[in-house]
């Protein structure tokens, strides 16, 4: 009795298991899709949105959306999957939500879709212009325009996109397509402003975009988008402060453009803009220039228009006794009112190496006008400076000899005797007499002082030593050491200080330098100088020419004194 009670349990328990199973299981396959739109017709600006339907859990990737590009643009698609279970029995879906754009006007077709052999029914969408809709429909719009509308190559173009908003604003995001061929860049932040449409205001958000093209030919500059949402009017909501929002999505137009290429008749280098100009400025009085001493000049290019990776070199030849050294180019691009303006800014130190007067080459930038299509030019003209001796230094550059020629219109050559002696002696014979006899005067004078006066003039040579800098006495010794370890504007100042223990006072390092005749002291200055400002040279060579300059400067100037050494102190 009980085992026959416990298998028919069992049979039972086995009968309901077998029966939720069967129910469980849907008795179908996927069998069917179906596809809707949001509106019809649709006006050319604004989005249709497909929803496609199968009765099956299917793959994200199982609907192939470039069917729909021939006649719509395809802006987003997104996916769900939903369960459904009424009265034990289960359902599955899988919907697809795409956002089209139509590209033309008239009656376009959706085409029925295929998705395992199953297809979906085909859907005719009629698109009606823009000018066609009525002021009331139009809440949300969008305008694109480029200005200028012709263009050359590397020009700058300005984009702007404006978005009109009739209706309160929830979220939105505005999205500007990226262009293979041309540099865009958004310039300032959104303003906003309002406007009248058609008897409508709207609330109106710019956006401005700096575009240059990069090459020459059709440049499309794709449709804009607005993706958001917006709140609708629900006075039944507790007097409207829990309305309900309400997706849109608006498309602006396409922009096509013809950008010119640089003229064939054109060999300079490109620099296409409204106005190009070149300033130079001086850091001192280019007018009182020094020997030695140096010199900051500043040149500045500025273009509108462009963009600072145009902006050609800078040549500014420089007569070949001034030694340039120029910093490294400042290149900046700012925007101003929707234009941006480039500019170029070259330091450079200048140190003249001689007295004389010089001719400072002029400075030409070709640029092509867009406004005129003509090649015109910016310069900085020939300028003419003249550069003086350091105080101190007497040497001068000898003018070069004229050859005398003996024409034969030339006057006879007298036969007459010759007068005295002194009428026969030429001009530096006579400077030469006389500088002799006073040096020997002089060397007679010296004998012949008081010790208390020479005294004096030590006193008077130290007092003056010390009004231009030497604080304290600085041996060979010290010196050497110096060139060795400290870095070069510390060096120099101890170079200024040495040189004027030994010699008479000089305004500049060049000028004491020039002042021994060393040429090789003078270059290793030169090169001393090339490295402070410029960082130009080999900084090992330099120290090592500077050394052996001052150890052969100190042996030539104790082997002159022969008395006594010139440096004590060493």
């Amino acid at each position: 009795m009980v085992s026959t009670l416990q298998k028919s349990v069992v049979s039972i328990s086995l009968s309901l298991s077998l029966l939720m199973s069967i129910i469980s299981t849907p008795i179908w396959a996927f069998d069917r899709l179906t596809a809707t739109v949001d509106k019809n017709p649709v006006m050319l600006d604004e989005s249709i949105i497909l929803t496609l339907e199968a009765n099956d859990s299917l793959p994200r990737d199982a609907f192939d959306t470039s069917v729909l590009e021939k006649d719509f643009k395809v802006v987003r698609t997104s996916v769900s999957n939903q369960m459904r279970s009424v009265n034990l029995t289960r359902s599955v879906s899988t919907t697809w939500t795409t956002v089209l754009f139509p590209r033309n006007t008239g009656r376009v077709s959706i085409p029925a879709i295929t998705i395992n052999s199953i297809q979906s029914n085909p859907i005719d969408v009629l698109v009606v212009p823009v000018s066609q809709a009525s002021s009331q429909t139009r809440n949300v719009f969008i305008s694109a325009t480029v200005n200028p509308d012709i263009a050359y190559v590397q020009q700058q173009l300005t984009y702007q996109v404006k978005l009109f908003l009739a209706v309160e604003l929830e979220r939105g995001s505005l999205q500007v397509p990226n262009i293979d061929n041309a540099i865009m860049e958004q310039m300032g932040e959104d303003k906003e402003s309002s406007a009248i449409q058609n008897g409508k205001r709207y609330r109106v958000i710019e956006r401005n975009y700096s575009l240059i093209p990069q090459e020459s030919g059709q440049l499309v500059i794709p449709s804009p988008v607005f993706e958001g949402s917006i709140r609708t009017r629900n006075r039944g909501s507790f007097g409207g402060l829990f309305n309900p929002s309400k997706p849109v999505n608006q498309i602006g137009p396409e922009v096509v453009l013809d950008i010119k290429p640089i003229p064939n008749n054109y060999d300079e280098p490109w620099l296409p803009s409204e106005f190009v100009q070149i300033d130079e400025a001086w850091s001192a009085d280019v007018n009182a220039l020094t020997v030695g001493e140096p010199i900051t000049r500043t040149i500045t290019l500025s273009a509108i228009g462009v963009d600072d990776s145009v902006l050609p070199q800078i040549d500014s030849r420089l007569p070949p006794s001034i030694k340039a050294y120029p910093d490294q180019p400042q290149l900046t691009t700012v925007d101003k009112d929707n234009t941006l303006i480039a500019q170029k800014v070259i330091n450079t130190a200048l140190v003249p190496g001689r007295a004389g007067d010089f001719v400072l080459p002029a400075i030409t930038i070709p640029w092509f006008n867009t406004l005129t299509g003509t090649t015109e030019y910016a310069e900085i003209r020939a300028q003419r400076i003249s550069v003086q001796a350091a105080v101190g230094n007497t040497n001068t550059v000898a003018p070069k000899a004229t050859p005398i020629t003996n024409p034969s219109n030339a006057l006879p050559i007298s036969n007459e005797h010759p007068g005295a002696w002194y009428q026969q002696a030429l001009p530096w014979q006579i400077a030469t007499f006389l500088v002799l006899v006073l040096w020997g005067c002089s060397i007679w004078f010296a004998s012949k002082t008081p010790p208390l006066l020479t005294a004096q003039n030590n006193k008077n040579h130290a007092i003056h030593g010390s009004q231009h800098g030497a604080k304290q006495h600085i041996s060979q010794r010290t010196i050497l050491r110096s060139i060795d370890n400290n870095a070069f504007k510390y060096m120099q100042q101890d170079l200024l200080q040495w040189m004027s223990q030994q010699y008479p006072y000089q305004p500049t390092l060049h000028a004491y330098a020039q002042a021994t005749g060393d040429t090789t002291l003078q270059e290793a200055i030169t090169d001393m100088y090339a490295w402070i400002y410029n960082q130009q040279g080999d900084e090992q060579l330099i120290r090592a020419n500077l050394r052996q300059a001052v150890t052969n400067l100190a042996m030539a100037s104790e082997q002159d004194q022969g008395l006594a050494p010139l440096y004590p102190n060493t």
